[in-house]
């Protein structure tokens, strides 16, 4: 990718191989030590988050965590523990689910975070959904009734 482009030198905190998807061609980053074209970190790390370490109100590149790391960036060098790439792969979203639930429902002491599909959590998308409001008894009849 990009023979001509200058490379820098980033560090793949993952197990496993990643990869970066720019300009139409997918690159493979392998696990440790790697370099990539400048044009393509910025697209590696935001397509390669650290799951739940996200910030609900700050959606800039500062406000996550990556797995993907130059030399400047904390973690670099620093392979994830097995228990962090084990939460990391728990989590469904970019963002700390639990710090935005306890944001949008405060102190409702009836909000509940929400299991949907395979034990993964997310946050309700109604006070509805989170037990907080009942549901109303609404009777529809025809004109003739």
């Amino acid at each position: 990718m990009g023979i001509f482009f200058k490379r820098t030198k980033i560090f793949n905190r993952a197990p496993v191989e990643l990869s970066v998807f720019f300009d139409g061609q997918r690159e493979p980053i392998p696990s440790g030590f790697y370099e990539l074209p400048d044009q393509t970190i910025y697209m590696a790390k935001n397509q390669n988050p650290i799951m739940g370490t996200g910030e609900a109100d700050n959606p800039h590149v500062s406000g996550t965590q990556y797995l993907i790391c130059e030399e400047a960036d904390p973690g670099f060098g620093v392979a994830l523990s097995e228990a962090e790439w084990d939460e990391h792969l728990q989590r469904p979203s970019r963002v700390n689910e639990e710090a935005a639930f306890a944001e949008k429902y405060q102190n409702d002491p009836r909000a509940k975070l929400v299991v949907r599909g395979k034990g993964k959590k997310s946050t309700a998308a109604s006070r509805y959904e989170a037990n907080a409001v009942v549901r109303g008894t609404a009777e529809f009849t025809s004109r003739d009734a």
